[in-house]
């Protein structure tokens, strides 16, 4: 069956590179897989938020941190792109369990830079480490302008984006009700115009979006009765992001249509 899914894939990729530009990344598992490019390293815009919420429960199944924990906001981490904190300045302290909550759902940039701080870089490049995640790490702040220009940023690719998923869906790194809550919280997902789309009522999804000027990705936890299927797709280098959205939404069509 998902020879079917390759193939319907890969017609789709070749036809729209006809007419639009972009380097495309695909990674599918199943109990087979469909892999376009996928240990290519390409800039990881929000996707990296997966590997943020992966060490942030890490840290509290360790009681480092607790979902309960009350910090006061910091206002350098405030910065714009997705998310709502920005718009709510009075509100200056803030439990963990809503900074997570807010990075996954909507995305929030400002929610992701307070956990940043809160957790650490190096904690979190680590764990991409111990994931064996090869291709992924962040470098910089989310909306860090300043840094982008200087050529510093976040990276990662499809393969490691999917060894994510599969963390949080059927890992050993953190407790069963961590994994459960990261779940929940991508379930609850509020950007749902890429692979989940189309994918018809049979599908439930968890998804992860990610974009930038010129890049447009997704990742998803596609379940379907006991069938469970992690799906990748980065686009980088687009001229037009709109062409990338469509091009994700055709795939997670095409996906589910043909397994």
């Amino acid at each position: 069956m998902m020879e079917r899914a390759r193939m319907k894939i890969e017609d789709a990729v070749t036809t729209w590179k006809r007419s639009n530009n972009g380097l495309i990344r695909i990674h599918i598992e199943g109990k087979e897989s469909i892999q376009i490019n996928s240990f290519i390293q390409q800039r990881a815009a929000s996707t990296i938020k997966l590997l943020l919420a992966i060490e942030a429960f890490r840290q509290i199944d360790e009681g480092i941190l607790a979902l309960t924990s009350v910090i006061q906001r910091m206002e350098k981490n405030t910065v714009g792109g997705a998310g709502i904190l920005r718009a709510l300045p009075r509100l200056t302290h803030i439990k963990v369990e809503e900074l997570l909550t807010l990075m996954i759902i909507v995305s929030d940039n400002t929610a992701t830079n307070e956990l940043i701080s809160l957790v650490g870089f190096e904690k979190i490049n680590e764990c991409a480490k111990n994931l064996g995640l090869k291709k992924t790490v962040l470098n910089r702040y989310m909306m860090d302008e300043i840094a982008v220009e200087k050529g510093i940023d976040n990276y990662t690719c499809a393969s490691d984006v999917v060894k994510c998923l599969r963390e949080i869906y059927e890992g050993n790194l953190l407790q069963k009700s961590s994994r459960e809550k990261i779940m929940r919280m991508l379930e609850m997902q509020q950007f749902q115009h890429k692979l989940p789309a189309r994918i018809g009522s049979a599908f439930q999804a968890a998804n992860k979006t990610g974009e930038l000027q010129g890049a447009e990705h997704d990742s998803a936890i596609l379940m379907r009765g006991n069938e469970t299927y992690y799906a990748v797709v980065l686009i980088d280098g687009l001229s037009d992001n709109e062409q990338g959205r469509r091009l994700i939404a055709d795939i997670g069509y095409l996906l589910s249509s043909n397994i």
